[in-house]
């Protein structure tokens, strides 16, 4: 039987029967002496291989298994040690808790060289703001993407930030092409990063096309932009840079969700849920290295917070969105922040 066949098998009896309150079978204790003879005696072994199976997992070889259990252990130490802290936030196993930091850094990207747009829109008034805001109340945010291995959160948060606008003026959804972006937009560069600015930009030069003609893929192809198919125009777009946290509340309160840059960093990938800060990130947009969208704001226990949507599925954080921990421009948030305007 093969490596990769017995993990398999592994991780079948594992879930059918290993609840701490059930008898292990003797199957099943045969099958997890064969997993033990892999990765050794270990607390986590059962814990990987339900990992493995949630996330559909698969290894080359027991080199591999063996490298990708030593970095799934130092990434539950991590998750553990964070936790007893008592903070403000919780992280916890997911997706990404068989990368090493630099593999799973590799869905990131230097913001920086991709310039500063200033943008021909600039909203200068004095808003009123709520308390708490969420324009998910208001019908207007569309669903969580999943960005998989390709770092298009620019492309993701922009288009977010137009159906967002669009919903809120018009009253109904106009689905958009993110995959347009990655493949026509020549300011950005794909798969390898780009700037929710400069995807305004191509949107106010080209439209787009609706998603349902030119769906994501999540890599970079040929671009096949069709001007007969395209949604509506924006006719400009306002960029802040290193904005005071009061401005991007009132932007948020008055225009709708808004992209920001962040910096993300390692605690970060196993945000799980409560109110994230970080004394590892950066603030200025030279440490910006992902785009999300923010669409709300709030207070949790005391703690004020960003309600900001990510583009890494709903089976991270808290069902997609992150709560960023305001007033300390906490990884940068409001250090690159944009939004577009409609006809």
């Amino acid at each position: 039987m093969s490596v990769k066949a017995i993990l398999s098998l592994v991780v079948l009896v594992i879930l059918i029967g290993s609840h701490e309150a059930t008898p292990i079978s003797d199957a099943l204790r045969k099958v997890e002496d064969l997993f033990v003879k892999i990765l050794g005696q270990t607390e986590n072994v059962l814990s990987f291989a339900r990992f493995t199976d949630k996330y559909g997992k698969n290894y080359e070889n027991k080199e591999e298994i063996k490298h990708r259990f030593s970095v799934f252990q130092d990434n539950v130490d991590l998750i553990g040690s964070t936790n007893k802290k008592g903070l403000s936030f919780k992280l916890g196993v997911n997706k990404f808790a068989d990368l090493t930091i630099q593999e799973f850094l590799r869905n990131t990207f230097d913001c920086s060289r991709f310039g500063i747009l200033k943008g021909s829109h600039n909203l200068t008034e004095k808003i009123t703001t709520p308390s708490a805001k969420d324009w998910r109340e208001a019908g207007i945010v569309s669903p969580v993407k999943d960005q998989g291995q390709c770092e298009a959160g620019w492309a993701i948060s922009s288009v977010g930030a137009v159906e967002a606008a669009y919903r809120k003026k018009y009253r109904i959804g106009a689905p958009l092409s993110e995959q347009q972006l990655l493949d026509c937009s020549t300011n950005n560069n794909g798969c390898d990063g780009g700037a929710a600015a400069n995807a305004f930009q191509y949107n106010v030069e080209r439209k787009l096309n609706y998603r349902s003609f030119y769906p994501y893929v999540g890599t970079q192809g040929k671009c096949r932009y069709e001007p007969s198919l395209v949604g509506k125009l924006i006719r400009s777009y306002g960029v802040g840079v290193s904005i005071d946290e009061n401005k991007l509340k009132q932007w948020v309160a008055s225009i709708g969700p808004v992209t920001i840059g962040f910096h993300v960093t390692n605690s970060f990938a196993f945000y799980e849920e409560g109110v994230y800060s970080s004394t590892e990130c950066g603030s200025t947009t030279k440490d910006l290295n992902h785009f999300m969208l923010v669409v709300g704001y709030g207070v949790e226990d005391g703690v004020p917070y960003w309600l900001v949507q990510n583009s890494w599925g709903t089976d991270w954080g808290e069902k997609g969105y992150i709560k960023v921990e305001m007033g300390k421009n906490m990884c940068g948030v409001a250090a690159y922040v944009s939004y577009p305007i409609l006809w």
